[in-house]
């Protein structure tokens, strides 16, 4: 693992610029699939393929750090709704996110599918297609998708990690995006 920190010197290029290098691809591929593990969102790119444990679109985006989907009307959902239940009548000692959360059925309203074999989130028409990416040098990315959306990554902390890219049908590196600095793992 090579870390590259936020800096402009000499020989080190911004991290911004190793960002849009590694999102660039996903720039004309559909949103295809949205799914959670716990409290990650994952979000895919790209045609669908079957693997050993499920699906994967071509490229996946595992998120842990704060995010948000912008729409035209304003901000659709985001990693704050994973903690709101559906309904203000809730016994909060036993609900979780599990039960029904206000992220999970935004996101499925947005997209506008579900898949009940991989429990999966999907774009079954590919009307969210990425138009284009950004990146800034702490980390951040925005990935433009049609319809005037956009994904807003945004990560929030010195240490952990934030986010990362990988190809969803192979054995790649994966790059990882925590506390300030890029690896590939």
């Amino acid at each position: 693992m090579h870390p590259v920190r936020f800096g402009t010197g000499r020989f080190m290029a911004a991290i911004s610029t190793i960002l849009l290098r590694h999102l660039q691809p996903i720039v004309g591929m559909p949103l295809s699939i949205a799914r959670r593990d716990a409290s990650m969102r994952g979000f895919h790119f790209g045609a669908v393929r079957s693997i050993k444990r499920g699906t994967a679109g071509e490229y996946s985006v595992h998120v842990q750090c704060p995010w948000r989907i912008e729409g035209p009307n304003g901000i659709v959902t985001g990693s704050s709704d994973l903690w709101r239940p559906l309904s203000s009548d809730v016994d909060w000692n036993t609900w979780t996110y599990e039960h029904g959360n206000l992220q999970d059925a935004l996101l499925r309203e947005w997209l506008g599918g579900y898949d009940e074999e991989t429990r999966s989130l999907i774009n079954p028409d590919e009307r969210l297609m990425v138009e284009a990416v950004e990146a800034d040098d702490f980390g951040g990315a925005a990935i433009a998708l049609s319809g005037g959306f956009r994904l807003v990554l945004f990560p929030d902390g010195s240490d952990d990690e934030n986010w990362r890219l990988f190809r969803g049908h192979t054995d790649a590196a994966h790059l990882v995006v925590e506390g300030g600095r890029i690896t590939e793992s």
